[in-house]
């Protein structure tokens, strides 16, 4: 037999998908995840040390307590490693590069620790079974998700290093700044517009002009934010799209150290003279989030036009991928729906009057409603097939996109409807009040943001032409 015939087919991608299977978008959300949770996470342990020093309550209990968040740290460093490999890759011993390495470890570090949270509630702290089981089973539902997808055989051959996107993953990354962009401009206008309407009660001391440009910066920011997408869905210049990738990058950490350090002067004019160590902790891990995502989107943007660089002629050819983004956009679909269906689960084991307070406060204000939950599994069912259909840009996906889209927004707002109402008194609203708008936000925001996107047209990037040569004259 000939070398030739030895020679195996080539394995090609499915038709209409980028080279990468759109897993940069899916590293660059579980990236933003990882940091958002690990912040949040190393502030509870902070605070839950900071309790165990002041005394009271038995101390194995709080042991326990902070083995649970220590635990919970490390899930969430691993879920951002894993998001790092996706884009960059990892050297192992052998020098092979890997970027499944990553999501793998996560999986069995999630799964492992929500087993660890039933046992210590179930266990250690006779919380009720069923709801002790609903709250690991939320916090399983993405790692088993994700070691399911990535089981699949469109997932499962990127065993080695990942292939470039035909567009570097720009155009998808442009879709996830444009949707997350909106959403903070949306929250961080409320705010303002809360304050304005508060007049001399807000703005009549130093802090509270302080809060004001603050929180001007952040308009600013979500502004630079929202632009920056926006001209990644418009060119295909690599060059003006690292621009403003790194212009609001910038602005952004920016605007992070201001924001918090506006909120310290508010704090310790508060404080009267006395120190607390809680909210110097809640400035610094409020800094931290702000700063996650800009310092992601600039790294990933000048690395890869870096790269190009330096590969000088012998770089891929940038042009428009086949998908325009849309991968990415299903990314960020299929991955809200998850994280809501993590909320929902423990609401669906239990009964409401089942819960404390505190918590059913916490399950409303992230991610729940104050209508029928069913209403709620029905539309995270349908977001979740639309993202499915788009991350496989199968034949129907813009159909489907649409109708998810249309019903999504319709039933958002029936929904969310008594907390729409309540904006005719923002200007009495207080922080926490406004922090429900944000999860609001994002339900109103993802539909309408599918609707335009799956619908677009999108200008091809380059056109051949093909010169009819002239008639050969007659003799």
């Amino acid at each position: 037999m000939s070398e030739q015939q030895k020679q195996e087919p080539v394995n090609l991608v499915d038709p209409g998908v980028p080279a990468d299977q759109g897993l940069s978008s899916l590293g660059l959300l579980m990236q933003l995840g990882g940091s958002l949770f690990a912040a949040a996470a190393t502030l509870m342990t902070f605070v839950m040390l900071l309790a165990a020093g002041l005394g009271g309550g038995r101390g194995s209990d709080k042991l326990i307590i902070l083995l649970v968040l220590g635990a919970s740290v490390t899930r969430s460093v691993f879920h951002r490693m894993a998001g790092t490999e996706l884009l960059y890759g990892k050297r192992s011993l052998d020098g092979v590069s890997s970027a499944m390495g990553g999501v793998k470890r996560y999986v069995a570090i999630g799964l492992a620790h929500s087993a660890l949270v039933f046992l210590v509630l179930a266990g250690k702290f006779h919380v009720p079974t069923k709801l002790a089981a609903g709250i690991a089973l939320g916090f399983a539902v993405w790692p088993a998700t994700l070691g399911i997808l990535m089981m699949l055989p469109r997932f499962r051959r990127f065993s080695g290093a990942m292939p470039v996107a035909e567009d570097k993953g720009f155009e998808g990354a442009s879709i996830l700044m444009t949707v997350l962009g909106t959403c903070g401009a949306l929250a961080s206008s409320m705010f303002l517009i809360m304050m304005l309407s508060a007049g001399g009660r807000a703005m009549s001391s130093g802090p509270g002009v302080l809060i004001l440009i603050a929180v001007v910066l952040l308009v600013i920011r979500s502004g630079l934010h929202v632009q920056a997408g926006l001209s990644g869905l418009r060119t295909t210049s690599v060059d003006r799209s690292v621009e403003l990738a790194n212009r609001y990058a910038n602005f952004g950490v920016i605007s992070a150290f201001c924001a918090a350090g506006a909120i310290l002067l508010l704090m310790m004019s508060m404080m009267r003279g006395r120190f607390d160590p809680s909210g110097l902790i809640f400035v610094v891990g409020l800094c931290w989030m702000l700063m996650s995502w800009p310092l992601i989107i600039r790294r990933f943007f000048s690395e890869r036009q870096f790269a190009d660089l330096m590969a000088g002629d012998g770089g891929t050819v940038h042009r428009r991928s086949p998908d325009a983004g849309l991968v990415g956009l299903g990314w960020l679909l299929f991955a809200h729906a998850m994280m809501s269906v993590a909320l929902l689960v423990p609401q669906l084991f239990v009964e409401p009057g089942e819960m404390s307070r505190g918590m059913a406060q916490g399950m409303a204000m992230l991610g729940g409603s104050v209508r029928s939950l069913w209403w709620s599994v029905g539309l995270i069912a349908l977001q979740a097939w639309a993202g499915y259909e788009l991350v496989r840009m199968s034949s129907t996906h813009r159909i489907i996109g649409t109708v998810y889209a249309i019903i999504a927004i319709i039933i958002s707002v029936y929904l969310t409807w008594p907390v729409l109402q309540a904006l005719k008194h923002i200007g009495r609203m207080g922080p926490q009040g406004i922090a429900m708008f944000i999860p609001m936000a994002m339900q109103l925001v993802i539909p309408v943001a599918t609707l335009i996107l799956v619908n677009r047209n999108i200008a091809p990037t380059a056109q051949a032409r093909f010169r009819t040569p002239p008639a050969a004259p007659q003799a």
